[in-house]
Parts: structure tokens; sequence; C-alpha cells
């Protein structure tokens, strides 16, 4: 019966990624024109983005989720494929799980999905999922190398080497926690390997070409940038023993009091926004906050407490993984809380991806364990929890709208404006509010993509299109304002 419920679930949201369009803010303002500058589908001859945030994000992010969202699109047309690479990343991390850890594939997909944030990205064309789950697989190697003494499978160091690349070259707000962690892991891979062999040095002279070889290919994106712009996280401002770092973005963290108080306050969800893609909210203070489920983060921590209760009374020496688990939870918690923006948790899905995937692998085990710890009946429990993330969101994100592109189209483009833009035509669409034509809105930017001539092949004609904030950034552009109330 799980079986057939996860299935359902899967195949809707398989569904749903295929037919809807994503209407999230960050898809069409740059996700969704950075995959189609990569594969040339809308050349930046025919749409530049606005130079304040648009060009230095396309310029110094990671953009392999956007490669792979391209081209999904070209290949199939359609620019709804894009969110396959969501998708796609879900249903990969599933079978890690089942085939590194045994843990059943209707299993961790209940689980994993009733975590509302990652239930919502799953059929988007943001970012954030593909990333976390990179850098949740390359945590998992990790606690699967602390709790063995054995050392790892050459397939288990491949298949790290491959999330931490995914993980670095997906999210910039990522690269320094798997720097982290490479850190660690090879640090645990050097003891291993002496403790075994007792000639680290000859390893080490084997082994060397080949680590640099993989550091080459997970932190491809920060040494293109420090090559580029001095700046490893370019285009973000970063401070270097006193030196401020070249940078284009310096991006004021809506966080007030202590971090880490913010970020328990989000996870446990004290004042959240209601489950969406984005977290958002008209409330300040509830604004991107929330999004774990608060009352299945404190399920899930007391069954890691739990069972390493259980494994500490079984008085078995040999037996360290629940207890590694949790205190593996613990230290990625302290890290978490006290990282940047940590309260806005769609940029730290790996900390709930984490806590649920070793309490799934530890009810898994064959071995010492409770009859009523059984997957048959904990998922039975993970099923609950989902039903009521499923009936709280009113199935928004699970089963498809059948959002088209032209019904987008029609949301987002003027007619009266598109009207003004001729064959060959070059302008620049500027956003202004019309009672506060001072300010800088950003809500018109969303659909500036639009009004690109791909769009709009009734026309028959090709013509260029800018968006900008500042009317000096047009150059001798023609002028088009996008009021808005």
């Amino acid at each position: 019966m799980l079986q057939v419920f996860a299935f359902i679930v899967i195949t809707s949201l398989f569904f749903k990624a295929i037919i809807d369009v994503d209407l999230s803010y960050d898809s069409w303002w740059y996700h969704l024109p950075f995959a189609a500058r990569i594969w040339r589908i809308v050349p930046p001859e025919l749409f530049l983005g606005d130079e304040k945030w648009f060009v230095p994000r396309f310029e110094g992010f990671p953009l392999l989720a956007h490669f792979l969202q391209g081209f999904f699109w070209l290949v199939s047309g359609r620019i709804q494929t894009a969110n396959l690479v969501s998708f796609l990343s879900l249903i990969i991390y599933l079978f890690f799980l089942k085939t590194n850890f045994q843990v059943p594939l209707y299993l961790s997909a209940i689980a994993l999905l009733a975590i509302p944030l990652v239930l919502t990205h799953t059929t988007s064309s943001l970012v954030d999922l593909p990333g976390s789950m990179g850098f949740s697989i390359l945590l998992a190697i990790a606690y699967k190398l602390f709790k063995q003494k054995q050392l790892p499978k050459k397939q288990e160091l491949l298949i790290a080497v491959l999330a931490a690349a995914t993980a670095a070259n997906v999210k910039t707000h990522l690269q320094p926690l798997v720097l982290a962690t490479v850190c660690i892991v090879v640090v645990r891979l050097g003891w291993l390997c002496f403790s075994q062999t007792k000639i680290l040095g000859k390893q080490l002279f084997k082994f060397v070409p080949i680590g640099i070889l993989a550091f080459l290919l997970i932190f491809a994106t920060p040494i293109k940038n420090i090559i580029l712009y001095g700046n490893p996280l370019y285009p973000i401002k970063i401070e270097v023993v006193g030196i401020v770092l070249n940078h284009k973005l310096a991006p004021e963290v809506s966080e007030r009091g202590n971090r880490g108080q913010k970020w328990l306050r989000s996870i446990l969800e004290i004042k959240s926004a209601p489950w969406s893609t984005e977290q958002g909210s008209s409330e300040p203070e509830r604004n991107r906050m929330g999004g774990f489920f608060g009352a299945y983060v404190v399920f899930n921590l007391l069954l890691l407490l739990g069972l390493s209760i259980y494994e500490l009374l079984l008085k078995d020496t040999q037996l360290l993984e629940a207890r590694t688990a949790l205190v593996m939870v613990v230290m990625m918690s302290l890290i978490t809380a006290y990282f940047p923006q940590s309260h806005e948790l769609r940029y730290v899905m790996f900390w709930m991806i984490l806590l649920v995937s070793l309490n799934l692998y530890l009810i898994s085990r064959p071995i010492h364990m409770t009859e009523w710890l059984q997957p048959k009946y904990m998922g039975l429990v993970y099923a609950i929890f989902l039903t009521f993330v499923l009936s709280t969101i009113h199935g928004i994100y699970t089963k498809p709208s059948f959002q088209s592109l032209e019904q987008q189209i029609l949301k987002g483009v003027k007619p009266e404006l598109l009207s003004q833009i001729g064959a060959g035509d070059r302008v620049c669409l500027i956003s202004r509010h019309v009672e506060f034509p001072q300010q800088v809105p950003m809500a018109a930017m969303q659909y500036v993509f639009l009004y690109s001539s791909y769009f709009h092949p009734e026309i028959n004609y090709s013509y260029s299109v800018k968006a900008a904030f500042n009317p000096k950034s047009c150059g001798e552009r023609r002028i088009l304002p996008i009021q808005e109330r």
C-alpha cells in the first residue's frame, strides 16, 4: 500500500514538472534566462538582463543547473522541462539511499517529500534542491566514512566527488560548506589509509594527482572566479584578512537579532510563512521563515535521539551508527544555525534532508532493531506526515494545474507595451512604481524575460530587449517604462 502511495505521488510530481510552467519569481528573473543564454535559445543579443543583479550573477554564479535546464529545454522545445533538473535530483537521491544505505525507495520518497520545501521545489526551476541534494550525498558519504573503519570503495569516492562537484557548481551558498566537508573527508581518508596500510607516503604519491583533478572539478567555479575576478565567491562581497575582494553584490541579509535563534525559530516554524516554494509572506516577521514542518523536525530529532539511546543500551562497542549520526547532526546544526541567511531554509535544505536520511538508514538496518521500528511501520508514520502536508497545500505543488507558457505570457506581458516594439528595435524596459517613482521595485522584473522575441513567434520579427533599473544603463536604447501599482 505504501509503495502504491509513493508511486502515485512521484508520478503526479513528474507530470506536474513536465506540464506546468514554474511560477517562482527567481525562475523567471534569472534562472530560466540563464539557461536560455547558455544554449543560445535566447542569446544575449536578443535579451540582456539588468546590470545591477542579473549580469553579475551570470558572470560569477555556478551555472551547472542552468546548463542542464537549458539542455532539457533545447532538446524538448518546451521550457517546462527545465523543471526536470529538480525532479531528477530527487530521484537520483532516492536511488542513492537505496543502493548505498539500503533504504527502500517508497520509504525515502514518502519521508523526504514530507519536508514541505523538498516537495514544493521538486517541480520548480529553482536550483536550491539540486544543490542541497548534491551536498546531502557528500555528507552521507562522510557519515559512512566515520561510522566504519574500512577504506571506502572507489565507487563511493567517485560518488562523493560528483556530489561535491554538483553542490559547489550549483549554489554559491554551498561552496564554503563543500570545502570544509571535503577537507574533513580528506583527513579521514588519510587516517584510514595510514591506520590500515602504514604506508601513507606511498598512498599519497599515488592519489595526489587524482586528488588534484577532483579538486579542480569540484571547485571549477570558484577557481574560475579567482582567475577572472580575484574573488572565489564573486559577485558576492567577502573579506579576507581585512581585505575586501572584488565584488558587485553586497546583499543586505534580513537578519535581526541572534542568527542562531532565528534559525531555530525557523526550523520549528514559530511565526513561519505558509508553505510555498519561496516561503514569501507579506508580514516581515514571517517572510522567508519556515518550510521544514516544525512538528516533523521535532519528530525526526527525537527519533534520532531515541535510536542513539537505544543503541547505547545495547552495550555493543562495535555499534556506533546512531551515535555517529547524532554527533554529525549536532555538528551540522551548529554550523548551519550561524550560516548567513540560515533562517531562509531553502538555502539549507541539506540539513533536514540529512536528518531524515540518517533516520531512514538507521531504521532500515536488518539488525539491532525493535519490531515497531521496522520500515513498514515507520513508513505509515511518515505517510501521515506527508498526507498532512499534501492536504495543507491543497495539492498545488503535487498535481498539474496545466499552467501553460501562453498563460504566463498573458499574465506577464502588456500588449500595449509589446505593440510599441518594432522589427530590429533595441529597447530598454525599466521598472517604475506609479505612486513612488523614486523607488526601484523588483516585482515587474519577474516578467521582463517574457518580452523577448522568442516568446512571440506570431510577430515574426526579432528585436533586442534589455532590462534595467537605471535609465543610464540603457545607453542609446529606446526606454519603455514598465509601470506597476
